[in-house]
């Protein structure tokens, strides 16, 4: 956490000096008032710049000012309110430091800021202040950590704060099924030292795609690169032969380690070659997006697709060790982090009814508290049945049909999209074949659009996704298996399907 900066924001009387010189106390670094900074740099009161200068030149001095304390790290940095407005503050600080909201009830910060001198809240104290919470309440809600301070003592939020930004160990533990999920913010950048202290060595490859290559924060891992060409469209066992002769360019032999840095496809395909390299080396899963942070590093289960279906050839081989940063989330598009939500909206609806609540109320990531939660329900189930001979079935939810929509768009569907409206279309089924209560697909499908991701593939025809959906991995005597919802918490196995029923659903989700 010594490259890291910790980045306070919310609205005024929130607390983000108090508890930001409690926290950096704490943490045993030093504050930064950014607004303390611009008045020293502009040699004038901030509501001197205000009066004189105007805002523009003030948030002039801001960014500037921002730029500087960002290249640090180790700081506690309280930006002022609205510095976030401006994408290229958020950008530059999010680069390398984790984000907080401070928030309160408004009643609450009306309170703390009585009498004060803030700019933004003269005249009308009340009324400039509901305004303002009202502009910057996108911004806020934006911010994935979340503090409310309102009944909380200052103490008490830095120990709060201290807590999420603690790395912490979630285990699957499974008879010879064994590996960690090392999470915290920080940890890549301090990857090869996390390494060494884990007993697993240097890596003698690291193994990304284009896209992953070219990000800053990779700098900091020192292996030599195997890259890999990115999207589905490449997971393929061609891409593994170029893998292995990689591989053997480099040396590797069977006490080698092999780190795995990116999404879904690049992990599933690493751990596959890793799995069948001289019969099996060591490897490592960097997941850095959402999706794969919650599903696909987890479980063991490697492979590749063939054209008639996804991971139709793989094996079992768990990672000796999986490493997730919450902060490579910030480089992800939007839409990258949308279709991560679909997964774990999912894990809500199999094991944590505490976790789907979260989502009907705020269907957008959470911070690293509810992605441990979602981790969590994988990781007890693949304790539970590693190798998918009961229980761990439960994880298909949304993925049959899911896998078949995917497949039959060419893959222009994004993975967490094509699950979304697997989700929505098998809560359907459950519904008509009486195994969950009517409405349950339109309260999923509500959360999940409210989340940005789609509920229906209009265009695509049925018969295609029928077609795909017959190469799927759960069939038994040739039947289709599904898992499906009985009720929130409730997802049942090994489930039969009769073939009217499901093409009439097929029909639903795809007409225009």
């Amino acid at each position: 956490m010594a490259n890291l900066n910790v980045i306070l924001v919310g609205p005024p009387g929130a607390g983000k000096t108090s508890v930001g010189k409690a926290l950096a106390a704490r943490l045993g670094w030093p504050f930064v008032d950014v607004d303390t900074l611009i008045a020293t740099r502009a040699g004038k009161p901030i509501p001197a710049i205000f009066a004189e200068d105007g805002e523009a030149a003030f948030r002039g001095y801001e960014q500037e000012q921002i730029a500087l304390v960002a290249a640090r790290g180790g700081h506690v940095i309280a930006p002022g309110g609205g510095a976030l407005l401006n994408a290229v503050n958020r950008a530059t600080l999010e680069r390398g430091g984790v984000l907080l909201c401070l928030r309160a009830r408004p009643e609450v910060l009306l309170s703390r800021v009585a009498g004060s001198d803030r700019p933004l809240l003269q005249g009308d104290p009340a009324a400039r202040l509901a305004a303002l919470l009202a502009e910057r309440a996108p911004l806020y809600d934006s911010i994935v950590e979340q503090v409310d301070t309102s009944d909380l003592k200052v103490a008490a939020v830095a120990d709060l704060i201290a807590g999420r930004l603690a790395a912490r160990d979630l285990r699957i533990t499974a008879p010879g099924f064994e590996h960690t999920v090392a999470l915290g913010y920080g940890l890549l950048g301090d990857l090869t030292p996390l390494l060494a202290d884990r007993g697993l060595g240097r890596p003698a490859a690291l193994v990304c795609d284009d896209v992953v290559a070219a990000q800053p924060w990779l700098r900091a891992v020192d292996a030599p690169r195997v890259i890999v060409p990115t999207g589905e469209q490449h997971k393929t066992l061609d891409t593994i032969r170029l893998m292995y002769e990689r591989f053997l360019e480099l040396g590797l032999d069977r006490g080698s380690l092999v780190v795995a840095v990116g999404g879904g496809v690049v992990g599933d395909m690493t751990g596959f070659a890793a799995a069948t390299f001289m019969r099996g080396v060591r490897w490592v899963n960097v997941p850095t997006t959402l999706l794969a942070m919650v599903d696909a590093s987890l479980g063991g289960k490697t492979g590749v697709d063939l054209p008639q279906g996804k991971n139709l050839v793989g094996a079992f081989h768990p990672p000796s060790l999986i490493v997730s940063d919450p902060l490579t989330l910030n480089t992800l598009p939007e839409a990258e982090r949308r279709a991560g939500l679909a997964e774990a909206i999912k894990h809500g609806v199999i094991a944590d009814p505490e976790l789907w609540r979260q989502y009907v109320e705020r269907p957008m990531l959470g911070g690293v508290d509810q992605l441990e939660r979602a981790i969590a329900v994988k990781v007890q189930v693949v304790s539970e049945d590693p190798y998918e001979r009961g229980r761990r079935a439960t994880l298909n939810l949304g993925h049959t049909i899911g896998h078949g929509v995917e497949s039959a768009s060419g893959y222009r569907l994004r993975h967490g999209e094509a699950i979304a409206v697997g989700l929505v279309a098998e809560a359907r089924l459950a519904v008509a074949l009486g195994l969950a209560e009517a409405g349950l697909g339109e309260a999923l499908g509500g959360v999940l659009a409210r989340a940005g991701l789609p509920v229906a593939a209009p265009g695509l025809d049925p018969e295609d996704v029928r077609l795909a959906m017959s190469s799927d991995k759960k069939k038994t005597g040739g039947r289709l298996k599904f898992a499906l919802p009985a009720a929130i918490g409730d997802v049942r196995w090994g489930i039969e399907v009769p073939d009217a029923l499901l093409a009439a659903e097929l029909r639903h989700l795809t007409q225009p």
